[in-house]
């Protein structure tokens, strides 16, 4: 059995980007950008109005005051989306909405709510400065600047800044096709009535949920049963048709787990078969050629639990994101908390702030079957292994996992 870190380790030094391929700008979200942007426009391509209000000389508002105040012609309106060819003279101001391109001549905006009309006149009581509520030319960004560097992942803001530059599709590194293999001849679809001896098959949709999650592309293969042939039939076809391969179940010690034997039998090397954790001990992580392989346990809870702390940084890696993991901190746990020593517990609870602290409280079973616990829960409280029994108000480390 080996530690949460050595299994992190050596999964990650396996682990290798994919490659690159050209995408559409809006399935590009969330995927790793695999080349720098370069701006193809000067943006705003034209000086414009932030503001609704008038296009002015500030030179025309020299000493202008409520006592004093300033009258000039207004010539017309520029809306957004006009281009006036007219020079803006002494005397004259033009309405001008915001985002409209401001005319040759003014240096100037003045807001709407600033000003006074009177008939076709402009009445401006203050002194206004140069530049004043204008978007010079380029401000944005200039023709052939670096407008956006490779290895970011692409939000929502990207998408908009890549549709302003005129980028409709780029290259993204490549997203893994991971490959669900769930076994158990106790399994039945979710539609299913549960018979005697029975469970629905929870895995798969869960495996399928955290994998799309991450925007990799899920080939599920379905229940296969605890037949030692078919199984491993499956276990090729999925290593030839994807990148990851998961297998829910069947890497035990059980009479019906084959997994471990189909691996030994078709060639893969297996890296290790047990992780000091709880939930999620039995865990095999193998290579074959270029593909991973990983053995999950049955149970619900430990396969989530597996899943996000060994399977996701791989699936991450392959799509050229650098692994996230939310950041630790002192959590006082609320209630008495029993296990033996030797393995990292991951306990689920219910984080909240308590006077300034973060406080922790149970919200069930922490059995690895039990996903009810796992859906009242926001957080983990992390227990090391060295340590058994823990007392309420005794403080750890802990972590949000999940939105509340």
């Amino acid at each position: 059995m080996i530690n949460i870190e050595e299994a992190l380790n050596i999964i990650n030094k396996e682990t290798k980007i994919l490659g690159i391929e050209k995408r559409d700008l809006l399935d590009s979200v969330n995927r790793v950008l695999a080349e720098d942007i370069y701006s193809k426009d000067n943006l705003p391509p034209f000086n414009k109005s932030s503001k609704d209000g008038y296009a002015i000389k500030s030179s025309d508002t020299f000493n202008c005051s409520r006592e004093n105040s300033c009258k000039l012609k207004i010539k017309g309106i520029i809306k957004a989306g006009d281009f006036i060819e007219d020079t803006l003279k002494n005397g004259e101001a033009y309405k001008i909405m915001t985002g409209a391109p401001v005319p040759k001549g003014a240096d100037a905006v003045i807001k709407i709510e600033d000003i006074e009309t009177e008939d076709n006149n402009l009445l401006i009581f203050e002194e206004i400065e140069k530049d004043n509520n204008i978007i010079k030319f380029g401000e944005e960004i200039k023709l052939g600047d670096l407008a956006i560097k490779k290895d970011c992942v692409i939000r929502p803001v990207e998408i908009g800044a890549l549709a302003s530059l005129g980028y409709s599709n780029i290259n993204v590194y490549k997203a893994p096709t991971v490959a669900l293999i769930i076994t158990g001849d106790e399994l039945v679809d979710i539609n299913s009535n549960i018979e005697k001896g029975q469970i629905r098959n929870s895995n798969e949709y869960s495996l399928k949920a955290l994998v799309t999650g991450l925007n990799a592309e899920v080939l599920s293969l379905g229940i296969v049963s605890d037949d030692k042939e078919n199984l491993k039939e499956k276990m090729k076809y999925a290593l030839e048709n994807s990148d990851i391969v998961i297998t829910s179940g069947g890497a035990s010690v059980g009479d019906y787990d084959f997994v471990k034997d189909i691996l030994k039998e078709i060639g893969a090397d297996i890296k290790f078969s047990k992780i000091a954790i709880k939930p999620g001990k039995p865990v095999t992580f193998a290579t074959f050629k270029e593909k991973l392989f990983f053995a999950l346990p049955g149970n619900p809870s430990s396969i989530i639990t597996t899943f996000q702390k060994f399977v996701k940084p791989s699936i991450e890696k392959m799509m050229g994101k650098d692994n996230f993991d939310s950041e630790e901190f002192p959590v006082k746990l609320m209630y008495d908390f029993h296990d033996e020593v030797g393995r990292e517990k991951y306990v689920y609870v219910q984080i909240k702030k308590v006077d300034g602290s973060y406080c922790a409280y149970k919200v069930g079973s922490q059995c690895s079957n039990h996903l009810m616990t796992m859906s009242r829960a926001n957080g983990i409280v992390i227990v090391p292994k060295e340590i058994g029994d823990v007392k309420a108000g005794q403080v750890l480390n802990g972590k949000f996992i999940f939105r509340k």
